[in-house]
């Protein structure tokens, strides 16, 4: 009997399949954070947690939330922050198309190095909807904006760790010890 380890996981390793229901309850929780009141002064700090959210499960079930899911999340977001009507629904479509595209790549990374394949995601989407946001003429160039995006990157690893929990995935060995 071999003693490495298995190419597909075995046993409990495996992890249950999400479910429609985990996917829709936890992108309506985030859209529902990013709604609560902020400080106007802070609210270029907030980074975009339905977006975190949806790119999650775009990595971890791309047939539950896919590329409908994300322009349908934009328009809200959207019409609920008196945005340019499409903008973010872009954004959220441009994102979830990547992180679809290299989807088999991200999910064989640990929390930590998607991070670092998704910061770039993250804060790009940030510099499109700031640049669209002035080429439209809507409102003044605020770079600060941009720092939503970093701290997105930042608050990915706690994020991941908890939708891992709620969508019921196994937890890595290294964190057993």
């Amino acid at each position: 009997m071999s003693l490495a380890k298995p190419l597909l996981p075995q046993g409990a390793a495996l992890a249950a399949p999400a479910t429609r229901a985990k996917v829709m309850s936890t992108l309506f929780a985030a859209l529902c954070l990013t709604l609560l009141p902020w400080a106007d002064g802070l609210r270029w700090l907030l980074p975009d947690l339905t977006l975190m959210v949806l790119l999650y499960w775009c990595i971890h079930a791309p047939r539950l939330a896919g590329l409908g899911i994300a322009f349908a999340l934009g328009l809200l977001t959207d019409v609920t922050h008196g945005l340019l009507l499409g903008l973010d629904a872009l954004a959220y479509c441009g994102a979830a198309f990547v992180a679809l595209m290299v989807q088999k790549r991200l999910e064989g990374f640990d929390v930590p190095r998607q991070t670092l394949q998704l910061a770039p995601l993250l804060l790009g989407k940030e510099a499109l909807v700031l640049t669209l946001g002035l080429a439209f003429g809507r409102g003044e160039a605020d770079w600060r904006y941009l720092a939503a995006g970093l701290l997105a990157a930042l608050l990915w690893l706690p994020l991941a760790m908890l939708l891992d929990r709620v969508a019921g995935r196994p937890v890595p060995e290294s964190e057993h010890s």
